[in-house]
């Protein structure tokens, strides 16, 4: 199947939810929504969401990558700029700000399993059996570890893929491009916008 209709985007006009609503249970969704813009099936438990959080200062860079890499968005500014937008809530699907933390405040819901981008890199064992045992899926010792290896396989061709930016899927990728003072700026809005949250980001490995 096309990765597009295997693994459709809800929101997305195309393929649209004529091909979601074929796919046969158990479906894969995604979705970059806001939580309280999700169907009411997630709202009420009824069906599982995963949700990939990633600390904001590679994010952004990633993003901007993303931005200029697409014909469609042809982004021609600068970082700075669209840095600024960032921190203004100024691109698509609104801030990530809100976003990350209307899903953190459902983190403990027994339908939502938060992980964090970093904590992949991590211990990425860990994090698959983590996910298995959310998904219910059982599986034995081999099975876990051929699974975490093609994982790891996926993930250094992802970060040397030629029609990716090197090293685009690293973690502490800001420091090769913020400034002092954009590094300040970005602190001074982060700790504005969640220094009342108890979540917490890893910058740096």
């Amino acid at each position: 199947m096309n990765i597009d209709e295997q693994l459709p985007v809800l929101e997305y006009p195309q393929p649209g939810l004529d091909i979601i609503k074929e796919l046969t249970s158990p479906r894969l969704i995604k979705s970059h929504l806001p939580y309280r813009f999700l169907p009411s099936d997630l709202h009420n438990g009824n069906s599982k969401v995963i949700y990939m959080a990633r600390n904001p200062k590679d994010l952004v860079v990633s993003y901007y990558q993303f931005h200029r890499s697409l014909r469609t968005m042809s982004y021609r500014g600068t970082f700075q700029e669209f840095c600024r937008r960032f921190m203004n809530d100024k691109l698509g699907y609104g801030s990530w700000f809100d976003h990350v933390q209307e899903f953190w405040d459902h983190h403990l819901d027994s339908n939502v399993l938060f992980l964090k981008y970093e904590d992949l890199h991590k211990d990425l064992g860990t994090m698959v059996e983590q996910l298995v045992r959310f998904l219910g899926v059982s599986y034995d010792k081999a099975q876990l570890e051929s699974t975490v290896e093609h994982c790891h396989l996926l993930i250094d061709q992802c970060c040397n893929a030629e029609a990716l930016p090197i090293g685009r899927g690293r973690i502490g990728l800001w420091k090769d491009i913020f400034t002092v003072s954009m590094n300040e700026k970005f602190d001074f809005v982060y700790k504005q916008r969640m220094g009342k949250s108890d979540l917490t980001f890893d910058f740096n490995l």
